[in-house]
């Protein structure tokens, strides 16, 4: 990027010399890197607007001028700013506010530069290329207004050579109107402005894109398409000429030049006669082909250039000869990449961004495209959002795939036909910002499918067919999809609703072929449940005349990196954009518990912490990305969700900064092209207990033939347990995943950690390998007192003991008997500012044990100041998500402690369980808990003393791990926030409640332990 930046200063020195005589050919300035100024004219009226629709002459158009005249813009609110710029990447707070959305502008602004054009453009037609605006753009040249658009996000040209100055400095002034916007993940939602319906966006206000002067000859080349072909070497090339001159152009030649686009190598030369060129548009079409080019894929993303020169004006364009297409393999739908299968692993992206929130600096740009390869992804989508074009320049570049939605494009479906304004207003706007779209990125070869829609609840009506029509029209080479939906797409049956699409040069629209579903909200963590045997597990399919799509799957939610991006603010000094203050006060508040609550030995940083949170959705989606690769059938897997923001979508697996929330490792390891996987029935069980291994391959490396297959489990020092043989056969080709082996009875015969290890080989070389964990309990009540009482009215504790042959009496009031009390379904009584029998007692060197109904005895707590209780917070889920941890104590003796609750807790991890934190501003908190983006840690395992006592007070849901949770029967919800809750194992016999049942008889032997 520093080469294009010193062409610009260089470009720009070259403007600043007198020159008299027309310069030749194209001439190009980029206003991007100029010095803009914004001015906030709050006073500006635009409620009730007319709005207005491409093409726009501004001639008709009001003239609105900034309140109280042009010297407004001589005392702008902030100077030196450089484009792509908001309202809220410079001025969030202007009100005073920063909070969530509270310091959002809504309104008119002002963007405000100069530049000069040489004499030597005079006679040339210049325009003012625009690579976006949000929302709309009212375009002043030298003060005359020249232009007009608000189709936001996407590009557009006007024409200013009637209003420039030659050889003079030229004032450019954008009068940008933020009308609303969201900002959160939907786009199914109309927004109002006056009269009209506008289409969904997110609501930052500004210039996003890039902004250049193009000076040419009046006959230019306006723009160039080349189009892939399904013989990957072979290109069509769609010139489009526009002839400004009033007669006919006759004679002219047009030379078209491929390039390798690092090298500058030309692969390709030649020159065509062109037929009369009529006044206005003209299009020539050309067929290449070159059998020695080197293809687009994602592992050597070849690129080339192709140069277009007419007369004195040349344009190039960047592309890559791919072909991306379904195939049919005896009767499996699958995709594939020039002529190889691929199974795709993607994330949705919002498209939300630092400081400027809209749009993506270069180093972002590139930095998201590295990230997603590192993590193994090989797809990324736009998601309910249009994308940002230095996104797929990277992508090109480095090699990944693109998945893009224009966002916003849904409309309710009863006012179709409606015959209003409003209506014709919005189909015209929508269709025109779809048509943009796909001619701005049609020439990527990492974009690969467009979709209309994200989770549209309606059938395709007219203008649904009309607008894919268009769309494929503009760009035939794409597969082309209406929907991509939550809810009960049906088997074996066409439904226009769910799977209508078109196929690349076909025209046929498909009501059958395409299996898209969602399932947006993840369970929590990764459970036993998700694995139980060979096609038993969590994302099966074995549909195959169909492409298997889980177009979303298993948000659950993590904080952001936020000690790197606090560095990050601080290293650049861009406090001013719209998230900079809520991550200070955020990590300050992660920062503040680690130091004074005593857990910087478990965490040392807040980076550890959070890091720890982010492995926890990455080894889920590593787990079930693992699942859909080994069933061979499932064809895409899209992770809920890329990026993370301030204030939503924190199961975005890369926070807004695209920094990994987990270590990179973690999720990679699931996507690599060939390994072992190895799968357990059970990863958490008791020592004693049996496990079931299952061996399967992924294998896109064409490993094929006969192979012997080792298991060996080993201890946490490498010791070798047990190991297991077997001769093993791989069919390679397009299999990509396959069953090597069942069946392997594992007992565990030691407590902690045990490694699986599976290693293939041929002859005595190590082909492929994988492994896996489990965690055995040793359960041990040895040490607990027989001298204590349960006051628990379900019976279910006292059932518990009583299997350990610990007979306790029953609490029901007055003074308890014994050394400790332990509470489960019991309420707590005595309240006000008389005595407790209870606390009485503890303060003698009792110890009160309370993990049930844990709000209601908080209160008590503090009712009888005991507990200095602030209320309590109902942790997130799915993409609010939220997170227990721990840090060493004896109560976690024979469990994992200075950790964040994984697989390992999932008794307690669970979105089935109760999650719930407490705010707690005394005693000692031994496991702490987040929940979404709240700037604040709460207790979920509080130990207090009081008196010579102590109570101990925990949220996690030890109850349920004795006696099974409640089955989920729910309806899922609109959004699919509770897509995963039937996934679970609710009864009692689940294996994994173990660890919560050994905490229950850790607690009591803390009783032992009053000095």
């Amino acid at each position: 990027m520093k080469k294009h930046f010193l062409f610009s200063i260089l470009l720009g020195w070259v403007f600043t010399l007198p020159c008299n005589a027309a310069q030749e050919g194209r001439q190009i300035k980029d206003l991007t890197s100029s010095s803009w100024s914004i001015t906030l004219d709050k006073t500006a009226k635009w409620q009730n607007d007319k709005l207005y629709l491409p093409p726009v002459n501004p001639e008709n158009l009001p003239i609105n001028l900034p309140s109280g005249g042009w010297t407004l813009l001589d005392n702008p609110d902030t100077t030196g700013i450089t484009l792509p710029a908001t309202v809220e990447g410079t001025l969030w707070g202007y009100n005073g506010q920063t909070f969530g959305v509270t310091g959002n502008y809504t309104g008119v602004s002002w963007f405000h530069t100069r530049t000069f054009i040489p004499q030597s453009w005079k006679g040339k037609r210049i325009v003012l290329q625009v690579g976006s605006v949000r929302f709309r753009a009212e375009i002043f040249i030298n003060r005359e207004l020249s232009g007009y658009d608000l189709v936001n996000s996407t590009p557009f040209d006007i024409n200013i050579t009637p209003y420039v100055k030659y050889g003079k400095e030229n004032e450019i002034a954008f009068r940008i109107t933020d009308p609303n916007g969201n900002f959160n993940w939907k786009d199914s939602q109309l927004y109002t402005w006056g009269n009209y319906f506008t289409n969904p966006s997110h609501g930052f206000g500004g210039i996003t894109g890039k902004v250049t002067l193009i000076a040419t000859d009046p006959l230019y080349i306006s723009d160039v398409f080349i189009k892939n072909k399904p013989q990957p070497h072979e290109i069509e090339v769609e010139i489009s000429l526009d002839n400004g001159y009033a007669d006919v152009q006759k004679g002219k030649e047009i030379q078209l030049e491929i390039m390798e686009h690092v090298s500058g190598k030309s692969i390709y030369k030649k020159e065509y006669s062109l037929p009369p060129l009529q006044t206005g548009s003209n299009t020539q079409t050309y067929h290449i082909a070159l059998p020695k080019a080197k293809l687009w894929s994602i592992d050597s993303p070849n690129l080339y250039d192709l140069k277009v020169t007419v007369g004195n004006d040349n344009r190039s364009q960047r592309f890559g000869f791919r072909w991306f297409e379904i195939k049919d393999i005896n009767g499996d739908k699958q995709f594939y990449l020039n002529g190889k299968r691929i199974v795709l692993r993607t994330a949705i992206s919002w498209s939300f961004w630092p400081d400027n929130g809209i749009a993506p600096t270069d180093e972002l740009a590139r930095r998201q495209i590295e990230i997603a390869k590192k993590l193994g992804l090989n797809m990324l989508n736009f998601h309910r959002t249009i994308g940002a074009p230095n996104v797929l320049d990277y992508a090109d570049e480095l090699g990944l795939l693109y998945f893009e939605e224009p966002g916003g494009n849904q409309y309710s479906a009863s006012r179709f036909n409606d015959g209003t304004e409003a209506t014709a207003f919005y189909f015209g706007y929508r269709n025109e910002k779809l048509a943009r779209m796909i001619k701005r990125d049609r020439n990527h070869p990492s974009l690969v499918i467009y979709n209309l829609h994200n989770e549209r609840g309606a059938w395709p009506q007219r203008q649904d067919y009309d607008q894919m029509r268009m769309a494929h029209t503009i760009d035939p080479t794409r597969i082309l999809t209406y929907n991509s939906s939550n809810g009960e797409n049906p088997l074996n049956e066409p439904n226009a609703r769910f799977k209508l699409h078109l196929l690349p040069y076909d025209t046929t629209f498909y009501d059958y072929g395409w299996y898209d579903r969602h399932h947006a909200g993840g369970p929590g963590c990764y459970h036993d449940n998700l694995y139980l045997g060979k096609d038993n597990y969590h994302r099966y399919s074995d549909h195959r005349d169909e492409i298997v799509y889980w177009g979303e799957d298993g948000a659950i939610g993590t904080p952001p990196r936020l000690q790197l991006i606090r560095d990050e603010i601080l290293r650049t000094g861009h406090t001013r954009g719209w998230e900079a203050d809520d991550y200070l006060k955020w990590y300050d508040a992660y920062a503040c518990f680690l130091t004074e609550r005593g857990f910087r030995d478990a965490f040392p940083t807040v980076d550890d912490l959070t890091r720890a949170m982010g492995n926890v959705s990455f080894y889920y989606q590593g787990r079930i990305i693992e699942n859909i690769r080994i069933s061979n059938t499932v064809d895409a897997y899209a992770v809920n969700g890329w990026e993370s923001m301030k204030l939503e979508n924190h199961s975005g697996i890369v926070d807004n900064y695209r920094n990994p929330k987990g270590d990179i490792e973690t999720l990679a390891y699931y996507n690599r092209p060939l390994y072992l996987a190895v799968k357990m029935d059970r990863k958490v069980l008791s020592v004693g207990d049996t496990t079931t291994i299952d061996t399967y391959i992924v294998n896109e490396k064409n490993l094929k033939g006969k192979y012997t297959l080792n298991l060996t489990a080993k201890d946490e020092s490498g010791q070798i347990l047990d190991y297991h043989t077997v001769q093993v056969k791989v069919s390679g080709g397009s299999t990509y995943g396959e069953c090597l082996h069942t069946g392997w009875k594992y007992v565990p015969k030691i407590a902690g950690y045990t490694t699986i290890e599976a290693m293939l080989y041929k002859n005595k070389t190590v082909a492929a390998c994988g492994e896996d964990k489990l965690f055995a309990v040793q359960l041990n009540a040895e040490g607990i007192s027989t001298n204590g009482s349960i006051a628990d009215t379900t019976g279910t504790l006292n059932d518990f003991m009583q299997s350990f042959g610990i007979n306790l009496p029953a609490y029901k009031k007055g003074i308890p008997s014994g050394d400790y009390l332990l509470v489960g379904a019991y309420e707590p009584t005595q309240w006000g500012s008389g005595m407790s029998d209870i606390l009485e007692w503890v303060y003698k060197g009792h110890t009160l044990i309370i993990v049930d109904n844990p709000e209601r005895w908080a209160e008590y707590l503090c009712d009888k100041e005991v507990l200095d209780y602030r209320g309590s917070k109902v942790l997130g889920k799915s993409w609010y998500g939220g997170n227990f941890f721990n840090r060493k104590h004896r109560i976690f003796k024979g469990l994992p402690s200075d950790c964040v609750f994984n697989w390992e807790y999932q008794c307690f991890a669970a979105y089935n369980r109760r999650r719930i934190g407490l705010r707690c501003e005394n005693g000692e908190i031994l496991v702490g808990c987040v929940s979404d983006h709240r700037k604040e840690v709460y207790s979920a395992l509080t130990v207090i003393p009081a008196g010579r006592g102590q109570v101990i007070i925990t949220t996690l849901d030890i109850p349920a791990c004795i006696k099974g949770a409640k089955a989920y029967t729910a309806k899922v919800d609109t959004d699919g926030m509770n897509e995963s809750m039937n996934t679970f194992n609710t009864t009692s016999k689940n294996r994994a409640n173990i660890v919560g049942q050994q905490l229950l008889l850790n607690l009591l032997k803390e009783a032992n332990h009053l000095e």
